[in-house]
């Protein structure tokens, strides 16, 4: 149940993956309870989205690689359970949190819960639904499964009809529409689908990129080079610097850098960064960061009362519960689920499987 990254050549587990995925839950956490320590925590949200287009890609590449088309019952079955579990029992918590404690948004709540089933959240905020809501964090789990829903389809089209470079040409493309859309002005652009996926397009990009070879032609300077920038433009805009409008090309900028990043680490490994993000307590906390994004807003709502909700005592006692919390879902409501998601990948590979076909390891996780 761990990172491996199969695109382009056999590749084992990346512990520094995992780190990245602790730098980004830990950023937006800090966001949202002592904001003034970390302004621009809310990078790691598109931390998380370029490392979601980039697995899933490389998931989806491997098993075409390996059987010559994707299976999305499959797929979908695995995001079923790897998803489905812990976020069925934040809303079933966050309700009850809810009608506790705050009653006064407990309808909010309830409503975010409905919408978070249906993973469509995030258009309820971009809309003008509610705002004041303990659930109103999985707006972005909505748009990531929206990506889950369109981007298999539309993946298995492209290499139906042409080569690897012909889908990135297509995903740069549709990357370049999303930026310019977002030019246009458009209202509540930080929740919309259409105006936020270009940082999942960069993740798709990346993944087929690499599969094509592409990364491959990089000099080791360039790479080293480009992941220095890419590690100070994050630095910046982590600490509030933001030069650029986010309205326009900030997001993609972002993007680009958290992409280049997932290269530096996964693809072409530079050294000082990789043994960085896989330090074992930071890849604990990666492995468990959708636990600990889920539950950290119940733990501050549950702790508010007595602790406030921003600075430095909120911070660390949300952190602390936050961590605990993910850490038993991990290992009670998580795991036994994941292990079923490894046996249907498996039990389908077993299917699938050419007896001449060379095999690319899939990932496990994502």
């Amino acid at each position: 149940m761990r990172n491996r990254v199969g695109v382009g050549k056999r590749r084992g587990y990346m512990p520094g993956l995992d780190g990245l995925r602790a730098v980004a839950v830990l950023a937006v956490v800090i966001s949202h309870t002592w904001a003034q320590a970390l302004p621009g925590g809310w990078v790691g949200v598109d931390v998380f989205f370029v490392l979601s287009g980039f697995l899933i890609t490389s998931i989806l590449l491997s098993e075409h690689d390996r059987t010559g088309r994707i299976s999305f019952r499959s797929f979908y079955v695995c995001r079923a359970l790897r998803l489905l579990p812990a976020l069925a029992v934040t809303l079933v918590l966050g309700v009850l949190i809810a009608y506790w404690l705050y009653p006064g948004s407990a309808s909010d709540t309830l409503t975010e819960a409905f919408a978070a089933v249906f993973y469509v959240a995030n258009w309820l905020v971009a809309l003008g639904g509610v705002h004041s809501g303990l659930l109103i964090h999985t707006w972005t789990l909505s748009i990531e499964e929206q990506f889950y829903w369109t981007w298999p389809v539309a993946l298995y089209f492209l290499l139906m009809v042409g080569s690897r470079r012909v889908a990135l040409a297509a995903t740069l493309l549709v990357l370049g529409v999303v930026v310019a859309h977002r030019l246009m002005g458009v209202s509540s652009f930080s929740f919309r689908t259409d105006t936020r996926a270009d940082s999942l397009l960069m993740g798709c990009a990346v993944a087929l990129a690499a599969s094509a070879g592409l990364i491959d032609l990089l000099s080791t300077k360039i790479i080293r080079g480009a992941a220095v920038l890419a590690f100070v433009t994050l630095g910046l805009v982590l600490a509030g610097i933001q030069p650029m409008s986010m309205s326009g090309v900030g997001y993609t900028v972002v993007g680009v850098a958290a992409a280049t990043v997932v290269v530096s680490v996964a693809l072409r490994p530079v050294r000082l960064a990789a043994r960085a993000l896989s330090w074992h307590p930071l890849t604990w906390i990666g492995q468990r960061s959708y636990g600990v994004y889920l539950y950290h807003p119940l733990c501050l709502a549950l702790l508010a009362p007595r602790l406030g909700t921003d600075g430095p005592a909120a911070l660390a006692a949300t952190l602390i519960f936050s961590t605990c919390a993910a850490a038993v879902s991990y290992h009670y409501v998580e795991t036994p689920f994941l292990r079923l998601k490894e046996r249907a990948k498996n039990r389908h590979e077993t299917a699938t499987r050419a007896p001449d076909a060379t095999a690319v390891e899939a990932l496990r996780t994502a």
